[in-house]
């Protein structure tokens, strides 16, 4: 048999009213599969409707039809893989125009029995679907657009792809009554897409299992009378027309499912920019469905298109982007005249697309190109649906909601919207700004801080507002719902988050990551969660006492001063003791200093960045109550004993710079070592390296340290100094631009020149070329010496 026979044995079988059957291929989201199924169900008139939906959705069905459920609204599943990977969240989206939300109204509308037929959301094969880490959906359509059959077809229909495809084949009958014809070629289409797909393809994926699932229940249907419509994916039809006997054993389901009937939105079905479900930019099919609905047949397409791009035109004047009204009619023209060329019977998606670049584009256009991205979002649409308050929504997502409306948030779209806060000076505003932080906590897709205070790097924290951008989304929805195990408040939820982050430090060997742990407490503070940290605090304050790491617990304190002395959204409550915390920190501080003279080459540098913040921290002990003496005694105790130069450096610039050491013991230190003819390089600059980099003001402000350096580099010769350039460009790179400046600045003094003249730099020289040089320069110099010639070189 050829595939010509076969493809027309097929389009024979979908319809086999002596068996009572009538199996009907669909697109999901398709408006003329939507429209030609009706029209076939209420011809038939079935007993029953059997739809290709995870069968343990079932008892949403009642939902789905309730009067106040308004499209889109999608089933979202939470599948709990048996301890795989977590809980994982599958979606299963329905609009207006959707073939199996229509075939439900219809359905009922007949008296007809309804049934989900699919595997459940739990099976193995259902869960192949969910393998990202991202949200999915249960009903994957990218065959329809990245088939070796569809591919083909539309390089000889003249399309640019599998969507334009589908749109010049079938949406443009959206409206025709003969559904007899309609479904016969969409078999037939998705019969070639079927071929052209490897059969151990379909094995790997689940959708043999799953056919097998949706055909025992199609044989069950059969048994109890027909007629029988069965609702199905395209790709699925040719398993289920032929006889139903002898069907492979199911797998049992691995899986527990929790699922709800939430609102979605035009944004989250978006094929290409959601959860890849169906056809893209579904507002404009949405427009497409209503305008057949209204004339009860075939669409005006020209008054669809000019209507279209009007609609887009007013909504950019709105937004402020102008759309001439010469270049909306060369919109319009452009669009129909290539609707014409391409031989169909009005403007289509890729028609007003490619209208809308060739009126308001100049040059060159790009997929990306800004005119392009503003209508394919505005055919996009942003329609939020809207489920019956009987639908269950977990606790969490309605404490949330009513805790957004206490804020005035408006929650009833998809829209970004800002909120400008005053967090100094409003109570109410803080309150919602730490509503905004624990969102962030909970649900990262809701809200993002335009502007304000970043309390977590503790960046631009002088600022008095906040500004946010927010957007209740089904992704926001998706995301609460599968955060509802956590708790059903708000706090609560946050509270178990952190703990469960905590946990998952532990798991991932960073259970003594003390930046990591504080960031966490900063969030539940900036989250609102204050007194009910407690716990928290208590472990991390056991969690820094065993610590060992000097430049960590240095880090912490730091960090941990910070947010005891803030104010703000990260303010703590006083039933929070921090305090505690805070000198829990410091004695491990003061202890670890001991360990200071032990310190290896390769923990210099960490040393170094920690001793720099000490001297943040001595300045800050007073005004917080830490004993400062504590630690100016263990800073004399290193300073005694250490014998890495460079950490010896370090400590004795922040003992002079708090008071309890003279200046002159630097000046004198530093005499010795610069002097010192049994060390070697390293240790020589050791010392300076350290006071740069933890002090450099020490170096013009301490008496005599200056001119102690500069008579030294005055005083070394040549090949002493090419010996010491390494250790002596780590030393200065502590120095910042504006203390590079000071310092040459003070030796011009000192030398009697202009400072101008000490920092010139030859930028078209490089390192390489500088090395070479002085080579050069050290022969020419080793030559005139051996010739007696000198006298030729001395000023």
């Amino acid at each position: 048999m050829t595939d010509r026979d076969t493809f027309a044995q097929l389009r024979s079988d979908l319809f086999q009213p002596d068996r009572g059957l009538y199996v009907v291929p669909i697109r999901h989201h398709s408006p003329a599969c939507a429209w030609a199924l009706r029209a076939l169900i209420r011809d038939i008139k079935p007993s029953q409707i059997l739809i290709e939906a995870p069968s343990d959705f079932a008892d949403k069905i009642p939902l789905l039809l309730d009067p106040t459920t308004k499209p889109p609204v999608a089933l979202v599943a939470l599948v709990d893989n048996a301890g795989e990977r977590g809980r994982v969240a599958g979606y299963y989206p329905f609009c207006d125009h959707s073939p199996e939300y229509v075939a439900l109204q219809t359905g009922q509308e007949v008296g007809a029995d309804l049934h989900f037929i699919d595997a459940p959301a739990a099976d193995k094969a259902m869960r192949g679907q969910l393998d990202g880490v991202e949200p999915t959906s249960l009903m994957d359509e990218q065959r329809f657009n990245s088939n070796d059959y569809t591919t083909a077809l539309a390089r000889a229909t003249g399309c640019r792809d599998g969507f334009e495809l589908w749109d010049h084949l079938f949406e443009t009958r959206l409206g025709n009554p003969d559904w007899r014809s309609f479904f016969g070629d969409v078999g037939v289409y998705c019969a070639g897409i079927r071929a052209a797909t490897p059969e151990s393809q379909i094995t790997e994926t689940g959708d043999t299992n799953r056919e097998s699932h949706m055909a025992r229940a199609v044989k069950k249907a059969l048994s109890r009378g027909g007629p029988v419509v069965v609702v199905v994916g395209g790709f699925h039809a040719p398993a289920l027309v032929g006889a139903l006997d002898d069907l492979p054993a199911l797998e049992k389901p691995n899986g527990k499912t929790d699922s709800y009937l939430i609102r979605y939105g035009f944004r989250a079905m978006d094929a290409l920019n959601g959860y890849a479900a169906g056809l893209p930019q579904p507002g404009y099919y949405q427009q497409m469905w209503e305008r057949a609905d209204i004339q009860t047949g075939p669409n005006t397409w020209r008054t669809l298109g000019v209507d279209i791009l009007t609609e887009f035109a007013t909504q950019m004047r709105a937004e402020g982007h102008q759309v001439p009204l010469p270049s909306q009619v060369e919109a319009v023209r452009a669009a129909e005249s290539l609707a014409i060329l391409r031989g169909r019977p009005g403007a289509l998606r890729h028609d007003l697309i490619d209208g809308i670049r060739t009126a308001l584009i100049k040059g060159e256009t790009t997929a990306q190109d800004i005119w392009t991205t503003r209508f394919l979002t505005f055919l996009c649409g942003d329609k939020l649906g809207d489920v019956p308050v009987s639908a269950g929504s977990p606790p969490l997502v309605e404490d949330i909601r009513r805790r957004a409306r206490t804020y005035r948030l408006d929650l009833s779209d998809s829209a970004q919207r800002r909120r400008k806060l005053d967090i100094r000076r409003n109570d109410t505003h803080l309150a919602a700004s730490r509503f905004f932080h624990a969102m962030q906590l909970l649900c990262p897709s809701f809200a993002t801080r335009i502007v304000g205070p970043d309390y977590l790097t503790g960046s631009r924290i002088e600022l008095l507002f906040e500004e946010w951008q927010y957007a209740w989304s089904p992704q926001t929805e998706g995301q609460l719902i599968e955060q509802a195990v956590l708790g059903d408040e708000l706090p609560n939820a946050c509270l178990a988050l952190l703990y469960r982050q905590r946990a998952t430090l532990i798991e991932d060997g960073r259970a003594r990551d003390l930046p990591a742990l504080i960031d966490l407490l900063s969030r539940g503070l900036l989250a609102g969660l204050g007194a009910q940290l407690g716990p928290f605090v208590e472990q991390l304050g056991n969690d820094i006492q065993n610590h060992g790491t000097f430049a960590s617990v240095t880090a912490a304190l730091r960090r941990l001063m910070f947010v005891l002395q803030s104010a703000g959204p990260l303010g703590a409550p006083d039933t929070l003791d921090l305090r505690q915390l805070v000198n829990a920190a410091y004695g491990r501080l003061v202890y670890l200093c001991d360990d200071l003279p032990n310190t290896s080459d390769d923990d210099t540098q960490e040393r170094l960045d920690a001793l720099r913040m000490v001297n943040e921290i001595l300045r800050d002990c007073d005004s917080i109550g830490l004993d400062r003496s504590l630690l100016d005694e263990a800073l004399d105790r290193v300073a005694i004993y250490t014998e890495n130069p460079v950490i010896l450096g370090a400590v004795l610039a922040v003992c002079v710079q708090a008071g309890t050491r003279p200046a002159a013991t630097l000046v004198q230190i530093m005499q010795g070592r610069l002097t010192g003819v049994s060390l070697d390089t390293a240790d020589q600059i050791g010392v300076l390296r350290g006071i740069l980099y933890t002090s450099p003001a020490l170096l013009w402000y301490a008496d005599g340290l200056l001119a102690v350096v500069d008579q030294f580099m005055c005083n070394i010769d040549e090949d002493r100094f090419l010996d010491l350039l390494p250790h002596l460009r780590l030393a200065f790179t502590g120095l910042n631009p504006r203390e590079t400046d000071r310092l040459a600045g003070e030796l011009a003094a000192i030398h009697g020149v202009q400072a101008g003249s000490l920092v010139t730099v030859n930028t078209m020289a490089t390192e390489t070329d500088l090395s070479e040089g002085l080579t050069i320069e050290k022969a020419l110099r080793a030559s005139l010496l051996a010739d007696g010639l000198t006298d030729w070189i001395t000023p």
